[in-house]
């Protein structure tokens, strides 16, 4: 039997069509806005000690109507990120997601928690909320430590593009919100 090569060219064109088409396209990253900071822990209570250093952390949700890739989302302090070095003190980049191998999709208004400590058991999932876990070190900071108490800001950002910051300039309090 012979195939009409025309036939046979125009039957994959259309085949390598319906393959580009209709696929599902992937999440574009955060811009300003998507992600908004909800509370941050400031200031842990009593002395700092390496022990309490989840006492401080930062919690943002995606504040839009579709789930977001946050993968490469870095959390940071105003010292990191105005200090070029290449030291990683003051930075959490997300690398993936608890439950989603190397995922790091963050569906509509769910939020994350980045504590500055660590966890017995590492990063886990809470109901809509991710708990992550940066480990920082003792040079971080005190004791690991690393918002000021008094005035600092955290930044949440998506490549170079600032997607939400908070900032304090008071002691006293523990928690902004």
């Amino acid at each position: 039997m012979r195939i009409n090569k025309s036939a046979t060219l125009a039957a994959g064109v259309l085949i390598a069509a319906s393959m580009t088409t209709g696929t599902a396209s992937a999440a574009a990253a955060p811009g300003v806005g998507d992600l908004k900071i909800v509370e941050v822990g400031t200031d842990a209570m009593g002395s700092d000690t390496f022990a309490n250093r989840n006492r401080e952390f930062v919690t943002f949700k995606n504040d839009t109507a579709a789930a977001i890739d946050i993968d490469g989302v870095v959390v940071q302090d105003n010292w990191s990120k105005n200090n070029p070095s290449p030291h990683t003190c003051n930075k959490y980049v997300i690398t993936g997601l608890p439950g989603q191998g190397s995922g790091a999709m963050l569906g509509v208004g769910e939020t994350v928690t980045v504590f500055n400590g660590s966890r017995w058991g590492g990063n886990y999932k809470n109901g809509s909320e991710y708990r992550l876990y940066a480990r920082s070190d003792v040079d971080c900071g005190t004791a690991g430590h690393f918002l000021n108490n008094d005035a600092d800001s955290v930044w949440v950002t998506a490549g170079v593009t600032a997607v939400d910051s908070k900032s304090w300039d008071w002691n006293g309090g523990y928690t902004v919100k």
